[in-house]
């Protein structure tokens, strides 16, 4: 599909072509790219630091805004430490570098992201892929290949159609020593559990052998990423990982944006509160629809029509009428091509409505039309 060209964006519009368009895509899940106390907090600091570090953490490119957003997001996702990296795709890259030497074997759902098997590969890790969402799969693979270290990378939330990993299931059958769990949480995170801490915990997961690896750029609505874990795991990627280690950080105004991000997150438990209230009436108007979704509280919502044709056509006219709702080729999907719609805190009752109107609508006049 043709990318869009948006000239300008709102936590709930966009706009092509000189038209405001009211947008149910993308990741901003909770608003924040767009909050005040988030867009200020990059200006006041791009003031006092500049726009970058220009330099390797390790050498002279650190300030006290990058320490504090480690500490803070640590203590937000209810890990011991975090260290940042350029973005979620690097943080893996990080993780794995960080692990290689004492785990030879990568385990992989079959679904996840592309980043966690590059990664993965790239540090020299044999990589095997599990049935998608199956730990039973896992745990045989797990069981051939125990002595050897093993490594188990799952997204917590997946991209494609919101499934949530079993992580409990998962870390059940990983083998005791010489293993670690990593959940690549970039869509779990400012969405699931009771503050937004994301997939580990929502399941109330607390273990050594996990590291979460996300991005600062969907939920957290500002761009980076980092690897979460305990502090000798965070050491060890400090001391070990190239990526990290030999590239400039995360520009200092986004970093200080973060970190209001995440002070926001948690002084506003209106805004998960809103994102949900949000899930559910876009899953029930959806289900009036005959579109069966998934049960989880997470903002993705995937799904496909009887024909590509009707697809693009219903896509088609519910844009001429100012609703985006993304029709997409992306790996994992249902199929090739899917609509992904997404909901965030900032959208309103009214604007679900409308975009639910729209497809029963247009649903129904395609319908009738072939």
């Amino acid at each position: 599909m043709a990318r869009l060209n948006v000239q300008a964006s709102t936590a709930t519009t966009i706009r092509i072509d000189g038209r405001e368009v009211l947008a149910f895509g993308g990741c901003n899940y909770l608003g924040l790219a767009h909050h005040p106390a988030v867009t200020g907090a990059m200006a006041d600091a791009a003031g006092v630091l500049g726009l970058s570090t220009t330099a390797s953490r390790e050498t002279t490119g650190n300030t006290v805004v990058h320490d504090a957003l480690e500490e803070e997001l640590a203590g937000f996702i209810g890990e011991e430490g975090a260290i940042l990296l350029a973005d979620g795709y690097t943080a893996n890259i990080a993780v794995c570098q960080a692990l290689a030497r004492d785990h030879g074997v990568a385990l992989i759902d079959a679904r996840a992201h592309k980043s966690l098997r590059s990664a993965a590969s790239a540090a020299g890790i044999q990589v095997f892929e599990y049935e998608h969402l199956n730990a039973e799969s896992a745990a045989w693979l797990a069981g051939q290949f125990a002595d050897q270290g093993v490594l188990m990378l799952t997204d917590g939330v997946f991209a494609a159609d919101g499934a949530l990993a079993p992580v409990p299931e998962l870390l059940s059958v990983l083998p005791q020593r010489r293993a670690t769990l990593v959940v690549d949480d970039c869509h779990g995170v400012c969405v699931l559990g009771d503050r937004g801490q994301g997939t580990v915990g929502h399941f109330g997961v607390r273990d050594a052998r996990v590291v979460v690896t996300t991005t600062l750029a969907k939920g957290v609505g500002c761009y980076g990423g980092a690897v979460l874990g305990v502090r000798s795991l965070v050491q060890r990627v400090r001391d070990t990982a190239d990526v990290y280690r030999r590239s400039t950080p995360i520009p200092t105004p986004i970093a200080a944006a973060a970190r209001a991000a995440v002070r926001t997150v948690q002084g506003d438990a209106g805004l998960l509160a809103s994102l949900r209230r949000n899930i559910v009436l876009m899953r029930e108007g959806l289900a009036r629809l005959g579109i069966a979704t998934h049960e989880e509280p997470i903002p993705i919502f995937t799904f496909t029509f009887e024909t590509h044709q009707r697809m693009e056509e219903v896509h088609r006219r519910l844009l001429a009428e100012g609703l985006y709702a993304p029709y997409i080729e992306y790996p994992g999907g249902p199929t090739p091509r899917f609509f992904r719609v997404t909901v965030t805190a900032a959208h309103t009752r009214e604007e679900i409505e409308r975009l639910l109107s729209g497809f029963a609508r247009h649903m129904a006049a395609v319908a009738a039309s072939t």
